[in-house]
């Protein structure tokens, strides 16, 4: 079908101009001075078949017109309100601006900047995907979520319509109060801040985002009518990356949002990069701590900061080793293994083994730790009046939960942390796991049934992730491990690590499968950790109703399912 555009403007001149570029653009196009012929035209377009008008470009009236007034009312009718239409103006105004906020599947261009056409009908129009003359693709900025800050309506309105024209997700508000509010509940990669709002600045308010725990990720820009050098410097200062001016050309502006969108995408790839890398850390070397030739510590890896018993990395970074470790600092390097007692930075010790390991040729050096030993499994045996007994739940829900003995040791721990919470620099979620026996036909047999293969799931689980109290057998095949991570998406990161490294589990011919539920302790204040438990447990037994190798996330009520590492090699042709 051919890409017909509708294209009314009273200019002859103007009209000329936007014909010949629509058409450079691959659209037929069937133009008219008339607002009342463009009105019979979209009455008349279904006569003959596959006529259909793709879009309208709109010509807005400079002053009042009742042919004007009468075909914007027919464009808001059932039978036209799906049209895409872009609407262009002189002057901006406000009406104009109104009635483009009102319509779905509507943008509003200035004709100084008709050339952005290309941009706005990528975006609004299904072109034909096999016809070489028209462009690709829409815009997929859908991963960038923003945050438009400004006490002016039409403002907000019109960025809004910009900005979801380019495929972002926009959210908006009117005030420093509304905007801290949004910020708090949700996230966002930008905020675009009017820099005089009502009751604020926006250098005040840029601070304020920066500097809150809750917020602190996003970034900054801030948008000005006055081109002054001292309100760029007052942004930037706050630590806006942008300033930016509301009479530029929405072209230019749009180039600036897209820049920041690829700086967010890039670390958001570090941080996820290092993730991994602290990953491979934990696996290889362990919990260890790096000091700079100058004996400051410059790295403390999340196993090292579970084995000081630290809350976070930050407390000892950047501070003399002699003033937190042993009187006279690490042993020499190459020394073999220590024993000793630490100094914390609360004033209290710890008893550690380590060895001191030169990094060449940086002149770094790397204390590393032996790391305490958890039990594999407790069993309480019949009349055995010594096993441990979890405390922390009352006998009636463990007798209904069926929990074992191991079950003790990490209840205890997720208590500690819930009487902690407010303390917490970081984020605590429970994963909870089925792992199965996956026959040749799909069925599942709990992987207690083949003793081989559950001591080397078994192993697999408490040796990838082995702070004390952290991981545990709940029942027969069902695990439990308490999940430290910076941002939720770490926590994905670490269950999909998880569940792949279960799938991966080989002893002859049996294959593993499992199914989880993942439930942010965070996000559920004031519960107990046996109705955490209880919620996790249900999460597993929903998906166990589904299919395998899938975990629910409950907090955001979707599945995550984990792939193999590697996947099998097709068979040649």
């Amino acid at each position: 079908m051919t890409n017909r555009l509708l294209l009314v403007e009273p200019s002859a001149t103007m009209r000329y101009v936007l014909e010949k570029h629509a058409q450079s653009l691959g659209f037929t196009v069937d133009s008219t001075e008339s607002y009342q012929s463009a009105g019979e035209s979209l009455n008349e377009q279904y006569q003959q078949f596959g006529s259909e008008y793709s879009g309208m470009l709109l010509g807005w009236p400079s002053t009042p017109d009742d042919d004007a007034a009468s075909l914007t009312g027919q464009l808001e009718q059932s039978e036209f309100k799906d049209l895409p239409v872009v609407v262009l103006s002189t002057d901006m105004r406000a009406e104009t601006r109104a009635w483009v906020a009102g319509r779905d599947n509507t943008a509003v261009l200035s004709w100084k900047e008709y050339q952005g056409l290309e941009a706005l009908l990528q975006r609004l129009i299904d072109v034909a995907p096999n016809d070489p003359t028209t462009f690709p693709a829409k815009f997929d900025n859908t991963d960038i979520h923003l945050l438009v800050v400004d006490d002016s309506a039409t403002i907000r309105y019109s960025l809004r319509d910009l900005f979801q024209m380019q495929g972002y997700q926009v959210s908006l508000a009117s005030t420093q109060d509304e905007a801290m509010q949004l910020a708090s509940n949700q996230v966002f990669d930008i905020a675009v801040l009017d820099f005089y709002l009502t009751e604020t600045t926006g250098d005040v308010l840029c601070r304020e985002l920066m500097s809150s725990e809750r917020t602190g990720d996003i970034v900054c820009t801030v948008l000005t009518g006055t081109y002054s050098d001292h309100i760029i410097k007052r942004s930037l200062r706050a630590g806006a990356v942008e300033c930016m001016f509301k009479n530029e050309s929405s072209e230019l502006l749009l180039s600036r949002i897209d820049a920041i969108s690829r700086f967010v995408r890039q670390r958001r790839d570090i941080q996820s990069e290092r993730v991994l890398l602290e990953e491979v850390i934990d696996s290889v070397a362990g919990a260890l701590v790096i000091i700079n030739p100058d004996h400051r510590i410059v790295y403390v890896s999340p196993a090292a900061v579970a084995e000081l018993e630290l809350d976070s990395a930050v407390s000892i970074v950047g501070q003399l080793s002699e003033t937190l470790l042993e009187v006279d600092g690490p042993k020499p390097v190459g020394s073999g293994l220590h024993s000793a007692v630490w100094r914390l930075p609360d004033g209290g010790s710890i008893e550690v083994d380590y060895e001191h390991v030169l990094i060449e040729p940086s002149g770094r050096s790397l204390v590393r730790f032996a790391r305490k030993q958890i039990p594999m499994k407790v069993t309480a045996e019949p009349g055995d009046t010594h096993a441990p007994v979890p405390t922390v739940m009352t006998s009636d829900l463990r007798e209904k939960l069926n929990l074992a003995a191991s079950s003790e040791q990490l209840l205890e721990q997720l208590n500690k942390y819930l009487s902690r919470m407010d303390t917490l620099t970081e984020r605590l979620s429970l994963f909870v796991l089925d792992v199965f026996e996956q026959d040749e036909h799909g069925e599942l047999t709990p992987i207690t049934a083949n003793e081989a293969l559950e001591a080397k799931v078994s192993a697999t689980l408490h040796g990838i992730y082995k702070r004390p109290g952290h991981v545990a057998t709940m029942t027969g095949h069902r695990y439990a491990i308490l999940l430290r991570h910076r941002e939720d998406t770490q926590a994905y990161l670490l269950v999909r690590k998880i569940m792949q490294m279960c799938i991966e589990v080989k002893h002859g011919d049996a294959k593993v499968a499992c199914t989880g539920s993942l439930l942010s302790v965070n996000e559920n204040p004031g519960q107990s950790s046996g109705a955490l438990v209880q919620h996790a447990f249900k999460g597993v037994d929903l998906v166990n109703s589904r299919s395998p190798n899938q975990t629910l996330l409950l907090d955001l009520r979707r599945m995550l399912t984990a792939y193999p590492l590697t996947e099998p090699k097709k068979p040649d042709n």
